[in-house]
């Protein structure tokens, strides 16, 4: 039986019709919604306090629905993941970052479930993750990558302001827990694996794939 909105809007005087949209709608966008994010902390709450509602929408649109009580977040997760598009470096990039929280995660050093690592440390653990250099100057390059990452809601990066200095460091979600997980880490290999070439020619690239 389909969810109907109306119904379950009339069973209480909380939330209406339009609540529930909203949340459904943000959840598909966003990927992952954070109960510490006050921005989406209403959609969040609303989508905890009716999960079992929320679970079979997301199904009918080939989602999973994630949530980590702990951690407080929710993740829409595809069933069928297409990885096709994302492009060599936004790809191992995640697959660092991946491979990072686990670090952090294992030494007990997660704050309230977020990584903070320096940009060094992330451009260390790439070059030995991947052999590869990641763009840190010009440093416009990196925040394109690194908005990529917060879109899809596993990572962000954070300006910090020490005595006039302004300096960058990047913070790892838990939802990357939910997002890049057993099945997707097998894929986002398998891609970048299609993608890399010896040579140093990215077959993206040499094919005209986006950049």
């Amino acid at each position: 039986m389909s969810v109907n909105w109306n119904r379950i809007a009339e069973r209480q005087e909380t939330f209406t019709v339009k609540d529930f949209q909203r949340a459904a709608l943000r959840l598909i966008v966003d990927q992952v919604l954070y109960q510490s994010n006050a921005k989406q902390r209403v959609d969040y709450d609303l989508i905890a306090a009716y999960e079992k509602e929320f679970t079979e929408v997301l199904d009918l649109l080939g989602c999973n629905l994630d949530h980590n009580a702990r951690e407080r977040y929710v993740a829409a997760v595809p069933t069928q993941p297409d990885v096709s598009k994302i492009p060599l470096m936004h790809t191992l990039l995640a697959l660092v970052l991946r491979k990072l929280y686990d670090h952090h995660m294992n030494r007990g050093s997660l704050n309230i479930g977020i990584a903070g690592i320096s940009l060094s440390e992330l451009e260390t653990a790439f070059k030995e993750s991947t052999g590869r250099d990641l763009p840190m100057k010009p440093q416009a390059d990196l925040m394109v990558m690194l908005e990529a990452m917060k879109r899809w809601g596993i990572a962000r990066p954070v300006k910090a302001d020490n005595v006039g200095e302004v300096t960058w460091y990047v913070e790892i979600l838990p939802g990357i827990q939910s997002l890049i997980n057993e099945r997707s880490l097998a894929m986002l290999k398998a891609h970048a694996e299609v993608l890399y070439e010896p040579d140093g020619s990215d077959r993206e690239d040499t094919e005209g794939g986006e950049a």
